[in-house]
């Protein structure tokens, strides 16, 4: 079976937003053909603003689909530094439509992060296995919170293990969905834009030794839209 990436080029990050959510729509529509509901995990960020907006302006039955990010810091929903409120904003249309929002954000101040993963954990296992998943990637190849180096958040994690707990390196502590959830999605995908970040997939599929490979299959192809420049 051939496992290389289906890449999906575009001039901008616009065209290459626009065509990712067409691409989402249809696995969706594909989903909800054989059963009643869809999940979907959605990046945060700056990079996939355009894409979220995209979507949520998608005509899809909305009320049948489950939205949830694919990782978040593990601040509250309001923090300047949460990705929630940038996305729910972007996915605004979809959500006024009915769209059920999963929130990865914690509303028990003192509730320790390892308390918590176990928590979203249970919330986040009745949706799955995710029907579509769409990730970013960093320049060091992480996706989602599942950093190079970091054996907890890369391992492949057993049954119920749906959350796992993240602590980068000079970053806030966070939320991340775990390697066995973006393996297990019935359709994955890519959004990245420039050179350097191509360089690094291509890098990372010839050795396999960045955490952007745990999105590659024997079930599945990846498909990754990619633009040439923001």
């Amino acid at each position: 079976m051939n496992r290389d990436p289906v890449l999906h080029l575009h001039a901008d990050l616009a065209g290459a937003s626009q065509a990712l959510a067409d691409w989402v729509a249809a696995c969706i529509r594909t989903v909800l053909e054989q059963q009643e509901r869809a999940s979907v995990a959605l990046p945060g960020g700056s990079t996939p603003g355009l894409f979220l907006a995209a979507l949520a302006k998608q005509d899809l039955p909305w009320k049948r689909i489950t939205l949830l990010p694919t990782d978040e810091r593990f601040v509250p929903a309001d923090h300047p530094r949460s990705n929630e409120r940038m996305m729910r904003a972007a996915l605004q249309p979809a959500l006024l439509a009915g769209a059920e929002w999963l929130s990865f954000a914690s509303e028990e101040p003192r509730q320790s992060l390892e308390d918590f993963a176990r928590h979203l954990a249970g919330r986040v296992l009745p949706v799955l296995p995710l029907s579509v998943v769409v990730c970013g990637m960093g320049e060091d190849g992480h996706i989602a919170s599942l950093f190079p180096g970091d054996a907890a958040a890369n391992a492949d994690q057993g049954e119920g293990q749906a959350i796992v707990p993240a602590f980068p390196a000079g970053l806030e502590p966070r939320l991340s969905l775990s390697a066995s959830v973006l393996r297990g999605a019935q359709e994955a995908a890519l959004l990245f834009a420039g050179e350097v970040k191509r360089h690094v997939l291509t890098e990372a599929l010839r050795l396999g030794d960045k955490p952007v490979t745990l999105l590659i299959t024997e079930r599945r192809r990846l498909h990754a839209f990619v633009a040439e420049q923001l």
